[in-house]
């Protein structure tokens, strides 16, 4: 089983483990900084002893960490690993991005039902069940958005009991279809604003964030939109 030091501390950067499992070009550490792809967040890229890792992909609670080549290394060994960290910080910004602006659509519209969300290295996607979106509406949210990002308010992660999740008033929206087979579940929250069921990485504070654009909307059916942010470099 791989630790998970991404949950530990999103900014760690470099790390040394020992080599569990080679398979290939693929190879599983007893602890990893690398972020394994899911939850609409792409996977962490870098180096493992200076051999590039493309791809990161989860197996149970295993790390599987793909690389360009078969590695010189074997099992047992002890190694160096580097997250490209540019890559990984952008993506921490632009998934907390799109929790403040989930947030400021619940807040104006009630209880939207968000039906897909993707972050990619220069943007996020959301997808979201509304009736009215306009320009006049981007602007609103894109507004306030922007207004929590400069209050400069904490995000902290934490974990707990699927009973607790009832409990969290800042959890009321989550479907319990989403986290019935677990038994701990990680929760992160906007202090005192939001909170959401999440397994990725995110910034400490909303000023880390940057000004965030609402750059594209798009009618994806009667009531479902689309759209895509970005953030200033």
């Amino acid at each position: 089983m791989t630790e998970w030091l991404f949950w530990k501390d999103a900014y760690l950067k470099e790390f040394e483990a020992k080599v569990l499992e080679i398979d290939g070009k693929k190879v599983i550490l007893d602890r990893t900084c690398f972020y394994a792809e899911g939850g609409g967040q792409p996977s962490d890229q870098g180096w493992i002893n200076g051999i590039f890792v493309s791809n990161v992909q989860k197996r149970g609670k295993d790390i599987i960490h793909i690389l360009e080549r078969e590695p010189d290394f074997k099992v047992g060994d002890e190694v160096k690993g580097k997250i490209d960290w540019e890559k990984r910080y952008r993506i921490m910004r632009l998934h907390s991005a799109a929790h403040v602006i989930s947030y400021v659509i619940i807040k104006n519209f009630g209880n939207v039902i968000f039906t897909g969300s993707q972050i990619y290295e220069d943007r996020a996607r959301m997808d979201f069940n509304l009736p009215q979106f306009n320009a006049e509406v981007a602007n609103l949210i894109e507004k306030e958005a922007n207004e929590i990002v400069e209050r400069a308010i904490p995000i902290k992660t934490y974990f707990i009991s699927k009973e607790d999740v009832e409990k969290n008033p800042l959890l009321k929206r989550v479907d319990p279809k989403l986290y019935e087979k677990f038994d701990v579940l990680r929760v992160v929250e906007i202090e005192g604003l939001d909170a959401q069921l999440d397994g990725g990485t995110h910034v400490e504070n909303t000023k880390e964030i940057g000004r965030i654009k609402i750059v594209k909307r798009e009618n994806k059916g009667k009531n479902n939109k689309r759209i895509y942010i970005q953030i200033e470099p």
